[in-house]
């Protein structure tokens, strides 16, 4: 665990010097065994963030959701027809290693399009200062052409992110550093003949004879070590950078330089990796040049490691390569699911006794009560689920003891849950919940097309009564209390009990902008227009602290171009949990009414109004 200095210089750097880009869209379960790499990482992003955040250093809603990138913006790397033929199952099949009958396009390119838009927004982000560092877990697609695509990769998140910067005004000499295994043999070709990129690059893998205009290339032998490649980085890549006085470095910082990588076969240790990243950024940071970072490629069960190591040291300055990484949150939750058994999430506390009710409990009609929550969970069953996954412990840590669970399951669409705790002599509502089970109908493209069913928070209150507000804690809009500190845990151990009811997933209403924000990286609103306005919404609002805008929000200070207010719509948000939600979501059914939502909502424009001040 983090000490509380590294936490709080962690939170002061991601306030304004490091940004994190990521989107639970990246991962894409099918490239996990492909014909050339079995085993690649496709949860890479999740633990690598999923570390960090165990180790206390970031939180989820510090890491910036990663946009769609527009097909438009595509365009600006590569041509029309090139587009068109990364729609076809057979090409993408030849990039990823798999038969045509494989590929499932939709969710491989919102992946990738996913990314490339992570890429994009980390370097408009970067621009406006100096010592910043944006960095996009994914995306480093440096085998992709303008006219072709290779090697995992089918757009060029560098080279769009470079059209775009140009097309925006940004004129200053720019410099690709490439530490990938590979050579980046997309970019050379991309930059032939354009002087105002620098491709720099250490590598082991020849890809392409082709030099762009202003360019340096090395070539190691196999099994190159630490000192051999950080000798040929500080031999080169000084005078280089001195020479261009890059104005913005995009660093691929490949990881399949690592001893033992699955395509590589270099012999870096981590601490020989963190030690070339760190010398990267301290000579950007000496250049006075921001720099964008991007993962490249990684096969090795190190390779994510490597990168939360990078993170780390980004956040807080310490170099340590950490022996064991710890599990982020959700994995630490989903094994803790797979190990509880149902009988214990079941059965009643102490002796065991068979009414009358639960024998003809079927025959009796609408009369019947149900003893279980969601007719699956026993008091005594959530008491030791509450126990297992340590909410009962963290509750406890801020000082409160005897813990009191009361359930009403008697209603279906009013699953009651409360938890009472003492403090000081005094007995408070610490937890109030209603769940239910709902069903909505299947949208157009969801396959099989049966209906969605969901775990339904209805109402969910975590409050800490005994507690006031600070500037560490705040007051968001419609709180009496400060928060609890435990709903990211609560989300997950519902999340959880979403998918053991084998339901397609969790949903609420948020009844606030904040209230989504919170939850961007994993909810999507159900209606996909509804999923693009907010997207518009939170752009807008990126600027300032959460707090901030959810009070903006909450005094009609957001408006639209044309000064109407931007009115909080509060409609289902849901988290997927079966396979089948999940491809709806990526498929163009929900992806392309959410994109054109998005642009209709930047063309109509939001302008933040200054908060009004009253004298007193």
């Amino acid at each position: 665990m983090a000490t509380w200095r590294q936490r709080m210089r962690a939170q002061r750097r991601l306030r304004d010097r490091v940004g994190l880009w990521y989107h639970p869209q990246y991962r894409v379960e099918e490239l996990g065994e492909t014909a050339r790499v079995p085993g690649v990482e496709v949860a890479r992003g999740e633990k690598i963030l999923g570390s960090l955040a165990a180790e206390r250093l970031l939180r989820p809603k510090q890491v910036r959701p990663a946009p769609l990138i527009a097909l438009a913006e595509l365009h600006r790397a590569h041509s029309a027809s090139y587009l068109d033929q990364t729609a076809q199952p057979e090409y993408l099949g030849r990039i990823f290693g798999l038969e045509a009958h494989d590929v499932d396009v939709d969710p491989v390119l919102i992946a990738q399009r996913r990314q490339v838009g992570g890429t994009v927004e980390a370097a408009r982000w970067a621009i406006r200062q100096k010592d910043r560092v944006g960095f996009n877990v994914g995306g480093g697609f440096h085998h992709a052409e303008p006219e072709s695509g290779a090697g995992f990769c089918v757009y060029n998140d560098v080279a769009v992110a470079i059209a775009s910067l140009r097309d925006e005004g940004f004129d200053a000499p720019i410099a690709i550093v490439d530490l990938d295994y590979h050579q980046g043999n997309g970019n050379i070709v991309t930059y032939e003949s354009d002087e105002t990129v620098f491709t720099y690059s250490i590598h082991g893998s020849v890809w392409s004879h082709v030099e762009a205009a202003e360019d340096e290339q090395y070539l190691l032998p196999e099994k190159a070590d630490d000192e051999t490649y950080l000798r040929a980085l500080r031999d080169t890549l000084p005078p280089a950078l001195e020479r261009i006085g890059p104005g913005l470095v995009f660093y691929i910082a490949g990881n399949d330089v690592l001893r033992g990588d699955r395509l590589g076969d270099f012999m870096l240790s981590r601490e020989g990796v963190l030690e070339r990243d760190r010398f990267v950024i301290e000579l950007a940071r000496q250049q006075e040049s921001p720099v964008v970072v991007t993962l490249g490629g990684g096969y090795s069960d190190a390779a994510w490691c490597a990168s939360a190591d990078f993170i780390r040291w980004l956040l807080t300055g310490e170099v340590k390569v950490a022996e064991e990484p710890q599990k982020s949150l959700f994995e630490q939750y989903a094994q803790i699911a797979q190990e509880l058994d149902p009988f214990d999430l079941q059965r009643p506390s102490g002796e065991v006794i068979i009414t009358e009710e639960d024998l003809y409990g079927d025959l009796t009609g609408p009369h019947h009560r149900s003893t279980r929550i969601l007719d699956f969970y026993s008091r005594h069953g959530l008491e030791f689920a509450i126990e297992k996954y340590g909410l009962a412990d963290e509750i406890r840590k801020r000082g409160f003891a005897d813990l009191r669970l009361e359930v009403d399951p008697s209603d279906p669409e009013r699953q009651h849950l409360t938890v009472h705790a003492r403090k000081n002599g005094d007995e408070h509502l610490l937890v109030d919940q209603v769940l239910r089970r709902v069903t909505r109908p299947a949208p157009e493209g969801l396959e099989p097309p049966d209906d969605l069913g969901f775990l339904y928070i209805e109402w969910m209150l975590l409050q800490n009564p005994t507690e006031d507000f600070s500037l560490r804690d705040p007051q968001w809009p419609g709180q009496e209390y400060p928060g609890l500190g435990i709903g990211e845990q609560t989300m997950l151990m519902l999340f959880q009990a979403a998918q053991r009811l084998e339901l397609d997933g969790l949903a609420h209403h948020p009844s606030r902008y904040h209230i989504a924000f919170i939850g961007a990286g994993q909810f999507f609103f159900l209606d996909p227009e509804l999923q693009g306005r907010f997207e518009a919404i939170r752009e807008a609002l990126a600027p300032l602290d959460l707090t901030d805008a959810a009070w903006k929000m909450e005094r009609s200070e957001v408006r639209w171009g044309d000064g109407e207010p931007v009115e909080w719509i509060p409609e289902d948000v849901v988290v997927p949990a079966s396979e089948r939600f999940f491809a709806y979501l990526g498929s163009r059914h929900y992806q392309d009414p959410r994109a054109q939502a998005l642009e209709r909502a930047r063309a109509r424009g939001i302008v933040l109004e200054p908060t009004q001040r009253t004298s007193t």
